[in-house]
């Protein structure tokens, strides 16, 4: 057996086994009334599903706050999320998986005493990640989408010395972000972030060591993200096993608790539960405080498909899909939910009021249906779905770590039978907003151009004898005057009439193998890009000299009204006179008090030159040198003043003359 067929046997396991009743009936506490399946009867139908018709009846007004109908938009395409947003309202950000962000900046500021004439040379970024606290962990911070190597608070190699940082994870009550240098205005040890995951980036910019030189980098960070419930290693919840545990946040004690045992996962299936469920936090200056919803929808467990949420779990898990981004609110829930439930192949759903789930995975068929089962000869069959709307090829997007954590396409997926049965290329690119691999982006698409070809709807009335079958079980249809002779289809929706007991039954068609076909698909992901280290960088933007500083005044300045002599002394060795004069430069004149170099060679080529890089000093030390290079303006000699050159006097004989530097472009000294 291929490794593709083991992957569609094990989910097709994992979804019969849900289909069995195991963790499908939830128990009774937080979870709600017992499920359908349950012992109890009244002619033959079970009584907890006619309650439980009346009761979920009451919480289609609290999930109509999730969003409109099954038939709403595909997922939409959102913004890049690499970007450090700025924003004095911006969205709450809420980070699921391991995955990149640029955050949210909540404080900036410059401060400190002046350092080798940067004024306010600190800076302190107070950055949000997350809402929802506490995370797992950050995994590391990145400049130009490459990681800095840290030591505890401080960056070690090339920005050692330079950038410091502390960070919180979000537990609430937390404590407040500390810089590294002290003194950061309108911060304090009262300024915290309780439940929000941040980062306070503290750096320094120092002219001569040239960091930051080209300006702060692109920020962000790679975090592990919220923690998920699990029903399946939770012992008090059908067919679970372990210390998980679900409580009501009413019960701020019990909830409390059970916040505790939550992990991270990756998990889509997971973070659908754990979003449709709510993220809930307190007040910990209050102690009467009471746990508030801050992220999610936060419908009660006994208004969800629990069982739905653990069979798309398992079939994550054996596909290797994993959830990885972050969704923003205020916005549209509903769209949230969908785009979280696409990264595992899933659509959510209302069945009786609750939100469940339609799972893309094998199943295996639990019943046929025949011609004595129907309670009505007359059924609404649907041919196919039409021309316009389906498609035989997908361009997938997926977020990609290797491209800058961007948005790539992967290569075409596309369908020759679909193609040939259209009779034409019909190709759409689709965004997979949380999807972060290649394979997994191609599979999604290879599901959605089966998905599209797929008799839907196909409406039965039934027998009471089908009554037992639900959303998500799969039927084999031997119904040949209906066209429908050894189909498969999977039930999308159930309705039971109280009154005749028929059970209405909407099915999606199950094209036999595609399966195996869809988990086999792989992506291609286009080559990484060529990154520039931060020292090069640095070094570029530094050789640009900024017009506004002090190397481009100096390398502009002249001497105004100098004069340069040599003359022999006894035969043994020449001097340099130089006169007084004016440094003259776009900005200042600076008055320059004349000296004499004595002990040179004579009759040699000298350059004379001094160093002031703050352009101020009246007395400086002046030197000459033989090699004309070292006297002039350079990266090695960032203060450079070139003075004038000379030929000194030789051996016996008279004073010589020298020249001065000109102004740029040429000219005479005055």
């Amino acid at each position: 057996m291929s490794g593709t067929l083991r992957k569609v046997a094990l989910i097709a396991g994992a979804v019969a086994l849900v289909a069995t009743g195991v963790g499908a009936a939830a128990g009774a506490g937080v979870f709600g009334a017992a499920g359908v399946g349950a012992a109890g009867t009244v002619a033959g139908v079970s009584t907890a599903t006619i309650s439980s018709i009346a009761t979920y009846a009451s919480l289609a007004a609290t999930v109509a706050s999730v969003g409109a109908q099954v038939t709403a938009k595909k997922p939409g395409a959102k913004g890049s999320v690499n970007s450090v947003t700025i924003d004095t309202d911006a969205l709450a950000p809420y980070l699921m998986g391991r995955t990149y962000y640029g955050g949210v900046l909540r404080h900036d500021v410059g401060y400190g005493a002046t350092l080798n004439k940067v004024k306010n040379p600190y800076r302190g970024m107070v950055i949000v990640y997350s809402v929802a606290g506490p995370l797992e962990g950050l995994e590391g911070q990145y400049l130009d989408y490459q990681q800095i190597p840290f030591s505890g608070s401080a960056a070690t190699g090339y920005y050692a010395g330079f950038l410091y940082r502390d960070f919180r994870l979000g537990q609430t009550p937390d404590t407040a972000l500390a810089p590294f240098w002290a003194g950061m205005p309108n911060w304090g040890a009262d300024y915290k972030l309780s439940g929000k995951a941040a980062i306070l980036w503290n750096l320094k910019f120092d002219k001569k060591a040239k960091r930051f030189a080209s300006g702060v980098p692109i920020q962000g960070a790679v975090w592990k993200g919220v923690k998920c419930y699990d029903p399946r290693k939770d012992s008090t919840y059908p067919g679970g096993m372990g210390g998980h545990r679900w409580a009501d946040p009413a019960d701020t004690a019990a909830f409390s608790a059970a916040k505790a045992t939550w992990e991270w996962s990756e998990c889509p299936g997971l973070h659908g539960l754990k979003y449709a469920l709510g993220s809930y936090a307190l007040d910990e200056a209050d102690s009467g405080a009471k746990y508030r919803k801050v992220f999610g929808v936060g419908l009660p467990a006994a208004g969800i498909m629990i069982e739905h949420f653990i069979a798309l779990a398992n079939v994550c898990d054996a596909n290797g899909w994993k959830v990885g981004g972050v969704i923003f609110e205020p916005g549209d829930r509903w769209t949230n939910l969908k785009d979280i439930l696409q990264a595992g192949g899933a659509e959510p759903l209302f069945i009786g009021g609750k939100l469940g789930l339609k799972i893309n995975a094998p199943r295996v068929s639990l019943d046929t249906v025949t011609p004595a089962d129907l309670a009505d000869d007359d059924a609404e069959i649907t041919a196919m779905q039409s021309w316009r709307d389906r498609r035989n090829g997908i361009i997938p997007k997926y977020r990609s770590e290797a491209n800058k954590w961007d948005y790539v396409q992967s290569d075409l997926v596309q369908i020759a039978a679909f193609v040939t049965e259209d009779g034409e290329e019909k190709n759409e690119e689709r965004r997979y907003n949380l999807v972060q691999g290649k394979d997994h982006a191609a599979q999604l698409a290879g599901y959605e151009l089966y998905n599209g070809r797929e008799r839907f709807p196909l409406k039965l009335a039934c027998k009471p004898r089908l009554r037992k079958y639900g959303p998500g079980d799969m039927l084999t249809l031997a119904l040949p005057d209906h066209d429908l002779d050894g189909v498969d289809a999977v039930i999308q929706d159930r309705s039971i009439d109280p009154a005749t007991m028929v059970v209405t039954l909407t099915l999606m068609e199950e094209t036999p193998g595609k399966h195996e076909t869809v988990l086999a698909l792989t992506g291609t992901a286009p080559p990484p890009p060529t990154l520039v280290s931060p020292e090069d960088r640095d070094d570029i933007s530094s050789a640009i000299i900024d017009p506004t500083n002090d190397q481009l005044l100096i390398q502009n300045s002249y001497p105004v009204g100098l004069s340069i002599s040599s003359s022999d002394v006894g035969g043994t060795s020449a001097n340099i006179t130089i006169s007084s004069h004016t440094r003259r430069y776009a900005d200042r004149d600076v008055a320059i008090t004349g000296t004499t170099l004595t002990a040179l060679a004579n009759a040699t080529d000298y350059w004379v030159y001094y160093d002031d890089a703050d352009r101020a000093d009246t007395t400086p030390t002046f030197a000459a040198t033989t090699t004309a290079a070292d006297a002039y303006l350079s990266p090695d000699y960032p203060a450079r003043h070139f003075v004038g050159a000379i030929t000194t006097a030789a051996v016996g004989g008279g004073s010589t003359g020298g020249t001065g530097g000109t102004p740029p472009g040429g000219g005479e000294i005055p």
